[in-house]
């Protein structure tokens, strides 16, 4: 969690940074969260209910975006 600013008063550099630091962290995951979310069966509701099976559909989903992101080659900023 986010340091909170004290009420009438303002946060440290430190605290700031740290803030920031975390938020990127964040940042970072939601995108591969969103990402590993293209594959539809993530976000609809799974209706298999045999043991391991909503892993097993998270762990393949999660390969996917590994091989996507290998295989997308490195384009610098122009």
């Amino acid at each position: 969690m986010p340091m909170k600013k004290p009420r009438g008063e303002e946060l440290s550099l430190e605290q700031q940074l740290a803030n920031q630091e975390l938020n990127q962290r964040r940042l970072r995951i939601e995108h591969v969260n969103r990402s590993v979310k293209r594959c539809r069966i993530v976000k609809d509701r799974l209706r298999l209910w045999k043991e391991g099976i909503r892993d097993l559909v998270m762990e393949l989903c999660c390969a996917l975006h590994n091989f996507r992101v290998r295989l997308t080659p490195w384009q610098p900023m122009v």
